[in-house]
Parts: C-alpha cells; sequence; structure tokens
C-alpha cells in the first residue's frame, strides 16, 4: 500500500476487526512512519450515530484545557484581537468556539458532519465564503482524516495557520493493537496515525513551517515565528516539581480571571454582544 502522506511504500503490520464486524489491516510507512488503516469503506457506518463517539467520554474535560492551552498560543502569536477571527476546523456542535466566545475570542465554527448546537450563526456559513481566518483551530480532527493531504489543503484555503492536536505515535515501532490506546477500533472512525516525520514531510510538501509539542499538539504554518511557541512548554514539562505544579496550579486559580500570558492582553468577553446579535437574528428569522 502507498503512504497517504509521502507515498512511500506502508507495510502491514496488523489487522483488527473494526466495530466488531470487518477485519481491517493497518499500515505503517517505511519512510515517514505514518500509520493508516486499509481504505476505510466503514466511515458512513463508523458516523452514523453521529460525529461524536460515544467512548470519547473526556470531550469536555479536553475542551476545557484546549482552551486554555489556545489562549496561552494565542497570547504568543497574535498581539491585538481587534480584527481577530478564527475558525474550529470539525468543530463539531460547537462547543470549543462558544467558549472561545465567551473568553472574547471571534472563533466561528466549521462541520460537515455534525450540527452547530452551541455556536449558532457563528459557523463558517454564516460569513463570506472568501474571509481569511488568522487562525485555525483542528483538534482530534487528523486522525480521522481518510485523506489528509486533500483536508489539508482545505484547511489552508481557511488560514494560512493551522493549530491541531493529534497524538503523536508512542514509538515507531508498534506492532500490535494492543500497543496504543489511541486506535479505537471499536468506533472505527480514526484511521491516521501520525509520527513527527510524517509531520515533517506535510510541512515540507506545503512549503510551511512545523513546531510542535511533541505529543499532541503541533501548528503548520506559512509564518515563520521567531520562537517555538511550545518550547516553554516543553521546558516546564521537564522542569516542574510536584511542589512547582501545586505552587502554579494556585497561582493560576487565583489569577484566571486576570491574564493568561505575560502580554496581559485580555479581550473582552463576547457573550453580551452575541446575546444581542443573536436575539437580533431571532426577531427577523423564523428561526427560534
Amino acid at each position: 500500500m502507498t503512504c497517504r502522506i509521502c507515498a512511500d511504500l506502508s507495510n502491514k503490520i496488523f489487522s483488527k476487526k473494526i466495530l466488531r464486524k470487518y477485519d481491517v489491516d493497518y499500515y505503517q510507512c517505511e519512510n515517514c512512519y505514518f500509520l493508516q488503516t486499509e481504505f476505510p469503506f466503514w466511515l458512513e457506518e463508523a458516523y452514523s450515530t453521529g460525529a461524536i463517539s460515544a467512548l470519547d467520554v473526556g470531550i469536555m474535560s479536553r475542551n476545557l484545557l484546549l482552551l486554555h492551552k489556545t489562549q496561552n498560543i494565542l497570547g504568543k502569536l497574535f498581539s491585538n484581537f481587534n480584527a481577530f477571527s478564527a475558525v474550529d476546523y470539525g468543530g463539531g456542535e460547537g462547543v470549543f468556539v462558544r467558549l472561545m466566545r465567551d473568553k472574547g475570542f471571534n472563533f466561528y465554527r466549521q462541520d460537515l458532519h455534525a450540527d452547530n448546537l452551541y455556536a449558532r450563526y457563528f459557523d463558517v456559513k454564516d460569513l463570506p465564503v472568501s474571509h481569511k481566518f488568522d487562525i485555525l483551530t483542528a483538534f482530534e480532527v487528523f486522525e480521522h482524516l481518510p485523506n489528509p493531504i486533500e483536508e489539508i489543503t482545505k484547511m489552508f484555503n481557511y488560514s494560512d495557520t493551522i493549530l491541531l492536536s493529534t497524538e503523536l505515535q508512542p514509538t515507531r515501532h508498534i506492532s500490535e493493537l494492543k500497543d496504543w490506546w489511541y486506535f479505537v477500533p471499536e468506533t472505527g472512525q480514526h484511521v491516521s496515525f501520525y509520527t513527527e516525520d510524517a509531520f515533517d514531510r506535510i510541512a515540507k510538501k506545503f512549503n510551511v513551517y512545523y513546531y510542535t509539542d511533541s505529543i499532541n499538539l503541533h501548528i503548520l504554518s506559512r509564518e515563520k515565528f521567531s520562537a517555538n511557541p511550545f518550547v516553554e512548554e516543553k521546558k516546564a514539562q521537564i522542569k516542574k516539581t510536584i511542589l512547582q505544579r501545586i505552587v502554579n496550579k494556585i497561582n493560576y486559580k487565583i489569577n484566571q480571571n486576570q491574564t493568561f500570558n505575560t502580554r496581559k492582553v485580555v479581550p473582552e468577553s463576547l457573550i453580551m454582544k452575541d446575546f444581542e446579535y443573536v436575539k437580533k437574528k431571532l426577531q427577523n428569522d423564523d428561526l427560534v
């Protein structure tokens, strides 16, 4: 089989039953170590009960964690949010968009497979097709992509910078399904699994820069940043002691409503503005 990232040879490493009914082969690239299933013919069935899997029990805690991390990253990349706009690609039911807007960040949702329940009127469909965003987020999306290069091309049409989350393979030498929890064959939705080598290949293919925390957060950008936005976080993960973590957590609780980065750029919450905006929309539309 051909690797869907670098087009090199991918070898079968194991098979597993998907959705408890289909025997599916998994392949790993000899070059970039990208790991993929055979062509995922079962995807329509995998999403038949909705875009959010019943196994995704951590969705709310993950959104809260990503809310904090995204604020910190945006604070490093941007100094002014007056004309700022962002899109959450594959944004599900709009939870993350609503959370970011509550914090003052002008986010919009995009998703072809889920209903927008929490960010109505703040969807890409509510903006001109030509609208360009300052940044695109794609959290827990890349592992779902049967054709990553094709989908990344669409993402770069929205923005020159992509902030994404997907777990990196824990080792290049995965030989069995049980070696990694992230496969979740029960849902049939995870079909693409990445390494830093694979992301380097993606970056070269699109002529962009790649930044990573080497765990699960990554940036692909046409812009070269003066410093890796994840460097401080990497150092913190290495150097923090248990005591430091406790102290930092206490300080964060005290200061969480005051600042989220050293620049002290804190946008005003959009809750009330959005409330008035949606109220006017409802008064003028037949939607309830």
